[in-house]
């Protein structure tokens, strides 16, 4: 028997399947499936892209238990799950219960902080007790994300050509990596050429180079990233721990590839206040963490 995982976004989606002993037998990725940032269309190609590539790698008849996030349950898609795994159960899950139990944590006990195109921190006490934080989009929120990080990246050029801000590398990294011949052509691409989020949100890696060739200026945005979401984690913290109770806080999403630029910040944000807190980077990705507790699930 297998079991499988699958983790939709707005950008990527993973599917993973895994055997009774746990070991990937299966991995395939595709487009984004979140309806707010994709269309019907493009949802549907994603989800066959991963569910065909899957099939390819394993027999679809042996997998009994498929857990998925943000992948629509709508008629198309329910018939598509059908068509690949026929004898599979379909079961939906938090993303960040994903993230927790890439981390290792299977038990809703613990704090999931999802860093990626977007951002949001959720935490649980056991299953019906648990409180969350962010989520609400580009526009009204996901700071500590790779595209809030981008912003405050061009933000940060902008200021300095006008003379507002001190001068940083990320100027011709933005030159290099939007294609721009001068600079104000930035604009052009932020506001009327639809600049779609993960290309915006990509631009979080010139960021990290930046830092590493020492850049005070990315440097200091990446720091401020770490510590906007530490404070997060605390907001969710103070409402399900006690300070001196010790729990797990899963990092996942593009953000932690940063390394320390960001962990160090929220680290010692979040210790300060929960000294007892663990701070744990996933040993796997949240698809391969939804088919473990699909797994875990199959073996009661």
């Amino acid at each position: 028997m297998l079991v499988a995982g699958i983790d939709g976004g707005g950008t990527k989606t993973e599917g993973v399947v895994l055997d009774e002993a746990g070991t990937v037998v299966a991995r395939a990725r595709g487009g984004g499936v979140n309806l707010n940032f994709v269309t019907m269309e493009e949802c549907e190609r994603s989800v066959s892209e991963v569910l065909s590539g899957l099939a390819e790698q394993v027999d679809g008849r042996q997998v009994v238990l498929l857990y998925s996030v943000m992948v629509p349950d709508i008629a198309v898609i329910r018939h598509m799950v059908k068509l690949a795994f026929p004898h599979a159960e379909w079961r939906g899950a938090h993303e960040h219960r994903a993230v927790l139990a890439a981390g290792g944590v299977l038990e809703p006990y613990g704090i999931g902080v999802v860093a990626g195109t977007g951002s949001s921190t959720v935490g649980w006490r056991g299953e019906e007790r648990h409180a969350g934080v962010g989520g609400w989009g580009m526009l009204l929120g996901d700071e500590g994300s790779a595209t809030d990080i981008a912003i405050q990246a061009l933000r940060a050029v902008v200021r300095s050509i006008d003379g507002r801000g001190e001068p940083t590398l990320l100027r011709e990294r933005m030159m290099d990596y939007f294609g721009l011949r001068h600079a104000h052509e930035i604009t052009h691409r932020v506001y009327r050429q639809d600049l779609p989020r993960h290309v915006l949100a990509g631009f979080a890696v010139q960021v990290t180079q930046a830092a590493e060739a020492g850049d005070a200026v990315a440097q200091r945005i990446l720091r401020e990233a770490g510590e906007t979401l530490g404070s997060d984690v605390l907001v969710v913290a103070r409402r399900l721990f006690t300070r001196d109770e010790s729990f797990p806080v899963v990092l996942g999403g593009s953000v932690f590839r940063a390394g320390e630029w960001v962990i160090a910040p929220l680290r010692e944000r979040v210790l300060a206040e929960f000294p007892n807190a663990r701070i744990i980077l996933p040993d796997a990705s949240p698809a391969e963490g939804l088919a473990r507790l699909a797994l875990r699930d199959l073996k009661g």
